[in-house]
C-alpha cells in the first residue's frame, strides 16, 4: 500500500492550467524528488497535497485516507509538514518562538508550554541553530532562516514532509550540509517529497524522480534513468546538463 497517492491531480487558473492529470506513489520512508522547468507546476502539486489550494480534479490520499481539499490546518494534523519556496518565518519572534509555534499547533500539538520549549530547543539542535534559539528571524541568514523554516515544519511532527526548494540561493557547502540534514531527517522514518532545481543534490538524495512539464509528468524513474531520459533533456536538463 503507498503511503501517499496522487491521483489524476488538477488546477487550472483561469484559462492557464497549471496541473493536468498528475498521478503518482511515494512508499513510505521515500525520498522522491520532483523536478522541471519553471512554471511547470511543481509548487502548484505540493500546494494541492497540503491544502493550501483545492483541486479541480483527481485525489491526494494519506494511507488510503482521503485528504482531498482539506483546509491545510488538518492536513497538517494529519501529519503533513512544508517548507516555502520563499522562506516566511515570524520575523518578530526568535527563533525558539518560531519552533515552538509548530510545535503547539501541528500533528500531536501540545498546550504545555514548557514541554514546547524543550522540545524546540531539540529540534533547534537537530538543525544546527541550537546557537541561534534567541536571535530574532529577522536577524538571520538566508541560509539560517531555510533551517529554521525546516525545523518549523519539524516541530509540527510530520510523517510527511514537503521541501520546496530548500536549497536555493545556498552556497556549495551549504547544499551539501543540507543534503546531510535531509539524509538524517529521513533516517528518523519520515517520508519526503523534494521540489529542488539543484539535480546532482536530487540526484544524490532521491529513491526515485518524478519530472514535471507544463503541468503533466512526464517521466518518473530512478535518478539514473531520469538524467539519461531523451525527453527530460530536452526539455530540462540540456545536453552539457546531462
Amino acid at each position: 500500500m503507498p503511503f501517499l497517492q496522487v491521483e489524476g491531480l488538477s488546477k487550472s487558473f483561469g484559462g492557464l492550467r497549471a496541473v493536468h492529470n498528475v498521478t503518482f506513489d511515494v512508499a513510505e520512508g521515500e525520498i522522491v524528488g520532483l523536478i522541471g522547468p519553471n512554471g511547470s507546476g511543481k509548487t502548484t502539486t505540493l500546494n494541492l497535497i497540503t491544502g493550501f489550494l483545492k483541486p479541480d480534479a483527481g485525489k491526494v490520499k494519506l494511507q488510503e485516507e482521503d485528504i482531498t481539499g482539506l483546509p491545510r490546518n488538518q492536513v497538517c494534523q494529519k501529519g503533513v509538514a512544508r517548507t516555502f519556496q520563499i522562506v516566511k518565518p515570524f520575523l518578530g519572534f526568535t527563533a525558539l518562538q518560531n519552533v515552538m509555534v509548530g510545535r503547539m499547533y501541528g500533528k500531536a500539538s501540545i498546550s504545555d508550554m514548557k514541554a514546547a520549549e524543550e522540545e524546540s530547543h531539540a529540534i533547534l539542535a537537530q538543525v544546527g541553530l541550537a546557537h541561534k534559539a534567541n536571535t530574532l528571524a529577522r536577524d538571520l541568514t538566508l541560509m539560517q532562516r531555510k533551517r529554521l523554516e525546516l525545523a518549523r515544519a519539524l516541530a509540527a511532527k510530520p510523517r510527511l514532509l514537503l521541501l520546496d526548494e530548500l536549497m536555493a540561493g545556498l552556497n556549495p557547502k551549504e547544499v551539501e550540509d543540507a543534503c546531510d540534514l535531509i539524509q538524517l531527517i529521513r533516517n528518523s522514518q519520515i517520508t519526503i517529497i523534494i521540489v529542488e532545481h539543484i539535480v546532482q543534490a536530487i540526484c544524490g538524495l532521491s529513491n526515485r524522480v518524478i519530472v514535471l512539464n507544463m503541468g503533466e509528468k512526464i517521466a518518473e524513474g530512478t535518478p539514473d534513468e531520469i538524467v539519461h531520459s531523451p525527453q527530460v533533456i530536452d526539455v530540462y536538463l540540456g545536453r552539457v546538463h546531462a
